[in-house]
């Protein structure tokens, strides 16, 4: 069963999403272009990341003390102001820009951002159960891919057609249909503590606030995920396939491209081209065959792993770019599949009141280890070569297997956390 209120979300991230893109690709040519120095574009991304990594560690306090609602009401809004603070200090003083200026705007919107995924992926749960919830995080999943797959190459278009204040004109819109939209979502579980005395949240010890301060608070997630066998085997299986899915990165692939297939770079597009193809097809079969993958979700996520294994080996030894172009599309398939699952099973996995910390603390520990393992694998691509950098990758995601399959138990049972619904909503299944 899936709420009309989620369709408000999808619509509303699928929009602030290609307002990313589109505000990303302008900025970075705005600052390439002024300067003509590839160093000080590159302070984008770190500028970026370093938000993240802030807003992160921050955002149990946040996710604690707030509707989800509002908190993506209030990124989306605030990224609206900041965005347009940013167009108005380039309008005033075109061609004599601070940079430094432009960089702190950027951290400003990249660390309201980092509260957007984790209140996204606390929220379906409650706008979506059953089977609703695995074919609303395969849409999730859909668009995003879209997005990025579509995004660039169009947002490429329209900057050199438009020029790249007219493109953050789009992105600014953009910001604020999406904010529009979110304000007309209705999370049931804030609408169920509202119609109540007693709120939900006091309705059991685990679910109570904590009483010792902020960094009690900050560390509840971490610990929720620790003591929680069902999250905590999820990200050790998580985590150790990350180390070698990190492999996948577009640098990775352009070094693959011309190390192996000896071909130029017009090949790195195709690739990326084809593998977004099979990531898009994969959340496609989700939302087809989720009736059949729900009853054994677990299981089928280490099946799809596993094909995941086979095709990396068989791509890794492969010299023809013609089957590694195919071999990389159909590498997006199981992966999105496994990516979905598991998300799912997270999302079941604990209860609504303590899902948003849970999932801040995931995010803090997706992000440190593809972060570690970037740093890892560059050094391994330098001293073995790629091919080497792909065995181990599938190495590593067979280890997750396994220690999936010995988690298996833990997943046998039906149980999942008790998401609250409302009566008064107009549903759709």
């Amino acid at each position: 069963m899936i709420k009309r209120s989620f369709y408000y979300l999808w619509g509303s991230q699928t929009i602030s999403n290609i307002a990313d893109i589109i505000y990303i690709l302008s900025i970075t040519v705005l600052v390439f272009n002024s300067s003509n120095s590839l160093m000080q574009t590159t302070l984008i991304p770190l500028f970026r990341l370093s938000a993240q990594v802030v807003s992160g560690l921050v955002a149990p306090i946040i996710l604690s003390r707030f509707r989800l609602t509002r908190i993506l009401l209030f990124s989306q809004l605030g990224q609206f102001v900041i965005f347009t603070l940013l167009l108005l200090y380039l309008w005033t003083v075109p061609g004599q820009s601070s940079f430094l200026f432009i960089f702190v705007l950027v951290f400003g919107m990249s660390f309201l951002d980092g509260w957007t995924n984790p209140a996204r992926n606390a929220l379906v749960p409650r706008l979506a159960s059953g089977e609703g919830l695995m074919r609303a995080n395969g849409l999730m999943a859909v668009s995003d891919q879209v997005v990025r797959c579509a995004g660039w190459a169009l947002s490429g278009i329209i900057v050199a057609w438009l020029g790249t204040l007219s493109t953050l004109v789009i992105a600014s819109c953009c910001y604020l249909v999406a904010a529009t939209v979110t304000s007309v979502i209705r999370d049931p579980l804030e609408h169920q503590k509202s119609g109540s005395e007693t709120p939900t949240s006091a309705a059991s010890p685990a679910a109570a606030e904590p009483k010792g301060g902020y960094w009690k608070e900050l560390g509840e997630g971490w610990q929720i995920i620790w003591h929680n066998r069902r999250i905590r085997s999820l990200m050790i299986v998580d985590s150790i396939d990350t180390i070698g899915g990190t492999s996948w990165l577009g640098v990775f692939i352009l070094a693959y491209v011309t190390q192996v297939l000896h071909k130029d770079a017009s090949w790195w597009g195709f690739m990326n081209a084809s593998f977004f193809s099979g990531m898009i097809l994969g959340g496609v079969l989700v939302v087809g065959l989720v009736k059949r993958l729900q009853k054994n979700g677990y299981l089928y996520m280490l099946g799809a792993l596993f094909v995941y294994v086979l095709i990396t080996v068989v791509f890794a030894v492969n010299t023809i770019p013609a089957a590694a172009l195919v071999l990389f599309a159909v590498s997006g398939l199981p992966v999105q599949m496994a990516g979905i699952i598991r998300r799912t099973l997270l999302q079941t996995s604990a209860p609504a009141a303590q899902l948003p910390k849970v999932m801040a603390g995931i995010d803090v520990l997706t992000n440190l280890t593809f972060g570690l393992s970037l740093l890892f694998l560059g050094w391994y691509a330098d001293r073995f070569g790629m091919v080497q950098v792909y065995l181990l990758a599938a190495a590593m995601t067979t280890i997750a297997v396994l220690i999936g399959w010995f988690y298996r138990r833990e997943f046998q049972d039906s149980e999942q956390a008790d998401y609250p619904t409302v009566t008064d909503e107009r549903v759709s299944s």
